[in-house]
């Protein structure tokens, strides 16, 4: 196993260096730095002040010279200073420090889901369960991430926000809760393996009975213990934030911060689980239908074995080798920022980071934030070789 990692890490060496060149050749050929065009744009501009500028972002160098300088800094730790002569390494790690917060939460919640989904769906294949989240996954993931954050952002948590200052049951919340409670109740009851034999009528009725159960006491809880009552004496604002990563002014107090972190955290993060979960959950629903058909599946439980093992030890296991390299791909990409997602909320992330420094052409900033990328697509890829390792032993071998 040491031996397999070593490989796959001696690799990424070369990738890296390679693409070091291409990000670099890249990024000086954007233009001229929006700074130094601002200086030559002034009609008293001074020659000393232009070169300083120029000399400032290395413009003074050849190409090769530059790229040498760059790379040994940035192996050394110094990303280099951007226009404001603003320590670029400070910047980027603040920035990351917000992206990871939104992603770690985002992504854990929509592999979990989607990994759940996708395996009862596939066990529970042409049931009410398999066509609801299908018909889920598939509007989740053909919707634009702009749509999404935005319908969410102005006319899920605003409008929740305003109706929960003064909440009221109004007709149309009844009638949204109880078709609600009625879908849950009936997919839950409805829902079979297919060998199962069909449920009886009683049953059917009785699994609609316990989801309009469920939303009439959702709504006696509401009306008698929140009422809006609680919320409208602790909260003045709304609860959920659509703007910023945290509040101007965080409470001291250690959980009431975590708090304030996660009602800010709540939109973003929904807008990415829900695009996450619709791809992982239709990965894993194709991959184990695949091994849940495949000849050691049926040997299994020819010998005998239950179905929960056949499921979990034998077929899961295996299914899991190719979402292994989706989540990987997705992480190491969502890291460099979901700049759609972290503009629309405001989130001042990786994703800011890089408009920002796109918008000026400041080439330190810009190649600190690529070879960021870079590296941590080139890191989750190579973690996901050392899960398939650990999955599938064949692969090591080999």
């Amino acid at each position: 196993m040491f031996l397999f990692i070593l490989r796959r890490f001696l690799v990424s060496i070369p990738l890296l260096f390679v693409a070091s060149i291409i990000v670099f050749v890249m990024v000086i050929n954007l233009g001229t730095p929006q700074k130094l065009e601002d200086a030559i744009a002034k009609p008293n501009a001074k020659p000393a002040t232009i070169a300083s500028i120029r000399r400032q972002f290395e413009l003074d160098k050849a190409p090769v010279e530059r790229y040498t300088s760059w790379i040994t800094g940035f192996v050394q730790g110094d990303f280099g200073l951007d226009g404001e002569r603003t320590d670029v390494r400070s910047d980027i790690w603040r920035a990351i420090q917000v992206t990871v917060r939104l992603l770690i939460f985002a992504q854990v919640v929509s592999v979990l889901l989607g990994l759940i989904v996708g395996v009862t769906s596939a066990i529970r294949q042409y049931t009410a369960f398999d066509y609801l989240s299908t018909g889920f996954a598939f509007f989740f993931f053909s919707i634009p991430t702009a749509v999404l954050a935005g319908f969410l952002k102005f006319f899920g948590i605003i409008g929740f926000n305003k109706w929960a200052r003064h909440p009221t049951m109004s007709p149309t919340v009844l009638i949204v809760l109880l078709v609600l409670g009625l879908l849950c109740g009936y997919g839950v009851m409805r829902n079979r393996r297919k060998f199962d034999p069909v449920r009886q009528l009683n049953k059917l009725a009785l699994g609609a009975a316990a989801g309009v159960g469920v939303a009439l006491a959702f709504i006696l809880v509401f009306k008698w213990g929140w009422d809006g009552e609680v919320y409208r004496k602790r909260t003045p604002s709304g609860i959920i934030a659509t703007l910023g990563q945290a509040s101007a002014r965080p409470p001291e107090d250690f959980f009431m911060r975590m708090q304030d972190y996660f009602w800010h955290l709540l939109g973003p993060s929904l807008t990415l689980t829900l695009v996450g979960f619709a791809g992982y959950s239709r990965y894993m629903r194709a991959s184990m239908l695949d091994q849940m058909t495949s000849d050691y599946v049926r040997t299994a439980r020819a010998k005998g074995a239950g179905e929960g093992r056949v499921i979990v030890r034998h077929a899961m296991r295996n299914a899991l080798i190719p979402l292994t390299t989706a989540i990987a791909l997705d992480f190491g990409t969502l890291l460099s920022g979901a700049i759609i997602t972290e503009r629309i909320f405001a989130w001042k992330g990786m994703g800011s980071f890089f408009t920002e420094a796109l918008s000026k052409r400041e080439p330190y900033p810009l190649l600190a934030f690529v070879m960021i990328t870079a590296l941590m697509v080139v890191l989750f890829n190579l973690i996901a070789d050392i899960l398939y390792a650990y999955l599938d032993p064949r692969i090591r071998l080999d």
